[in-house]
């Protein structure tokens, strides 16, 4: 990727609003070489789309949690499959260590949580679930992901 193209991406991660036109004119080229470039980079699928960041706290979830997950090894994929389409989880990976699935949830209350956890505790394969749950301010922005 050429300089140009990780300063599209820079800008846009701080607001993924902002016009070709302004970052053009932050970067010093014209709009069409901005336009050209962004196309490429969601034809190669370096943007994958935008969005926008929602506050949880403001729409009701009042904590995030992690929820460390033990299951039959030959079975992960199959139960990761699973967590990527439950509503509150935000991000569902496979893990390296104790751990052999790990999923970041959104939750409203202790109830919530102790729902969400019987519903993945109860996924065919699941040996155990271990809840994890964060403490102080939460931020889930896109600008603090690193390139």
């Amino acid at each position: 990727m050429s300089e140009i193209d990780l300063a599209i991406i820079e800008i846009l991660k701080k607001d993924a609003r902002t016009s070709f036109r302004e970052i053009a004119r932050k970067l010093r080229v014209s709009t069409d070489t901005i336009s050209n470039r962004y196309r490429n980079l969601r034809r190669n699928g370096v943007i994958q789309g935008s969005t926008v960041v929602i506050n949880p706290q403001k729409i009701g979830y009042n904590n995030i949690i992690a929820l460390m997950i033990d299951a039959e090894p030959e079975y992960s994929s199959k139960i990761l499959n699973q967590l990527i389409q439950m509503v509150d989880i935000i991000l569902a990976t496979k893990t390296i260590g104790e751990w052999d699935l790990m999923a970041i949830c959104v939750v409203r209350d202790y109830q919530h949580i102790f729902d969400l956890t019987l519903k993945v505790a109860v996924i065919p394969h699941v040996k155990d679930v271990q809840v994890s749950s964060c403490l102080g301010d939460i931020r889930i922005r896109p600008e603090y992901f690193i390139i």
